[in-house]
């Protein structure tokens, strides 16, 4: 999926002719992660999301045509699916988002006017309900204009703020690197237009709004800008935004960004860290080592000496995507060399994934529900297959990875480290958590249930009722811990210790409510915490971060 849009639909039918379903089966790379087929939607176009409505236990999932599907637990431990609607009912014939916010399904995408000419964004609504589904439209933008190739990303990914009063809708670019893409004439001159690659933030609320293309009308609207196809966006615990996106056809690297308000986050003139080389006097396709010859751009002839490029606009500072110190999905191409290299094992990290990976399915685990490693993790998709000329770079792909992120100390950044947990997915298009487990959609339809080691609860004994227990917090840890407990003073002892038991940290004092605990001379590790007094005793882990 190295252009999840348009081309995704052809360019499934051609990997599945040549990899059918049955010769790939998806497995776990640890031994305390569990996979199995969970349901198949059958003869279904290309699927692209799936959501859990924790009302009824039941999943929804959209296709690429604009059907939405409903899958509801029959009693027997299976599902049963019905189609709820079509791009009939709902008017949007390219779908690409879903989200279920206060009873409601929302759908995002644009509506082909034309085929290849021009089309529009539109997002609708409609309340959950057992009768037939009522559409309301939320935005119509204006009619703009279609590339006519594989870089027209469109509307896609829908999330909404933590406090459920905003909405974030993502656009995505309409040019692989901000090249000419006139539509054989039709389009004159044309690049980037102001409905694309960007996110848009628009109050929950929010009917019948017009988007027209014009910067100044837009600006109240446009969160963030220089995005050039932001297909998943997620809020981590912490209700810091991120997003995951696809970079060109040239070997860049794709982009994880943390998005801020007003930021701008380089495209076209950079992805995934690296400078677009076509913005500079004299640049020669030929010579570019990261230029990949197996890919349409290069082959139509989208890079090439062009003396109109737009020059990077002056007192803009863009926003750098999060790097990746590996060990996994950290392959990149020396600029110099064109030699393919692994940045963890070279001491160096990339801005973010191996290029070509193309990440979706962004998700954390918001509610701490997954135990061990796994607790409060983000997690990614990646849905291109790796090979010797086509995909990652010597990096497998259509994976899910573990992603580590940890903000520096001054909270203007994060780094990361991403871990391969589960591989083989055929063409996997979204994922959705649910208590201890993670569901992975594949675009042909299929679903996969890993299920991840539960969160180890904290063991209260005594009398005390449980609303009186103790607590620690933050966890994971760094520096000195907080131990919160009933509202009485009292003597407790607290005892650290390792995973084979042995005692490292013992101390007795009198606590009323809170204390701390120093734990910042323990090396990063797992370790067990008991908290004792005369009425009870907890035990709790914790992780202390390196």
């Amino acid at each position: 999926m190295k252009h999840f849009c348009l081309g995704i639909l052809f360019i499934s039918i051609l990997s599945a002719a040549a990899n059918p379903l049955s010769a790939q089966t998806a497995r776990v790379l640890r031994d305390d992660l569990a996979i199995k087929p969970f349901f198949r939607i059958e003869g279904t176009d290309t699927q692209t999301r799936i959501e859990y409505d924790a009302s009824d236990k039941s999943f929804y999932t959209i296709a690429w045509s604009g059907d939405l599907f409903h899958l509801t637990p029959n009693g027997e431990g299976n599902y049963t699916i019905e189609r709820l609607a079509s791009a009939q009912d709902h008017g949007i014939n390219y779908l690409q988002g879903l989200a279920l916010h206060d009873g409601s399904v929302y759908l995002a995408g644009n509506v082909v006017i034309a085929q290849g000419v021009s089309g529009y964004g539109k997002a609708v609504k409609a309340k959950l309900t057992a009768g037939k589904l009522v559409w309301t439209e939320i935005f119509k933008t204006a009619e703009h204009a279609s590339s006519k190739t594989l870089f027209d990303h469109a509307f896609s990914a829908i999330c909404f703020s933590p406090d459920g009063k905003d909405m974030y809708i993502a656009s995505g670019s309409r040019t692989d690197h901000g090249e000419v893409k006139d539509n054989e004439g039709r389009y004159p001159g044309l690049r980037e237009v102001p409905l694309t690659a960007c996110i848009f933030k628009i109050p929950a609320n929010t009917e019948n709004l017009q988007l027209p293309n014009d910067s100044a009308a837009l600006a109240p609207y446009v969160h963030v800008r220089g995005v050039r196809n932001a297909f998943s966006l997620a809020f981590a615990a912490n209700g810091d935004l991120f997003s995951v996106e696809n970079s060109g056809d040239r070997d860049d690297p794709e982009e994880m960004n943390w998005i801020r308000p007003g930021a701008h986050y380089g495209f076209p003139w950079e992805m995934g860290g690296n400078d677009t080389p076509m913005q500079f006097a004299g640049y020669k396709p030929d010579d570019d080592k990261l230029i990949n010859r197996n890919y349409t751009a290069y082959q139509i002839g989208a890079f090439h000496d062009d003396k109109q490029y737009p020059q990077k606009p002056k007192n803009l500072t863009f926003r750098k995507p999060i790097r990746n110190a590996g060990p996994d999905a950290d392959m990149y191409r020396d600029p110099t060399t064109g030699k393919v290299m692994d940045a963890s094992e070279n001491g160096t990290t990339i801005g973010t994934f191996t290029a070509h990976r193309s990440p979706l399915g962004l998700v954390f685990d918001l509610k701490s529900g997954f135990g061990g490693d796994y607790k409060g993790k983000g997690f990614v998709l990646n849905f291109q297959e790796g090979s010797a000329t086509y995909g990652p770079m010597q990096d497998p792909g259509q994976d899910l990875l573990m992603l580590d992120l940890k903000k520096n100390t001054a909270g203007d950044d994060y780094t990361l480290n991403t871990y391969r947990i589960a591989a083989d997915f055929v063409q996997p298009t979204d994922a959705e958590i649910v208590d201890h487990k993670l569901y992975v959609l594949e675009g042909q339809g299929q679903i996969w249930e890993i299920t991840f080691p539960k969160k180890e609860e904290e063991v209260v004994t005594g009398m005390e009722p449980s609303r009186n227990a103790f607590s620690v917090y933050p966890n994971p840890i760094r520096g000195k811990m907080q131990v919160e407990g009933p509202l009485t003073q009292q003597n407790v002892q607290m005892t650290v210790t390792d995973i084979t038991g042995r005692a490292l940290i013992r101390e007795e004092r009198q606590m009323n409510g809170k204390t701390e605990l120093d734990v910042s001379k323990l090396p990063a590790g797992t370790y067990l915490l008991q908290v004792e007094s005369r009425k009870q005793q907890v035990t709790t882990r914790f992780i202390v971060n390196p």
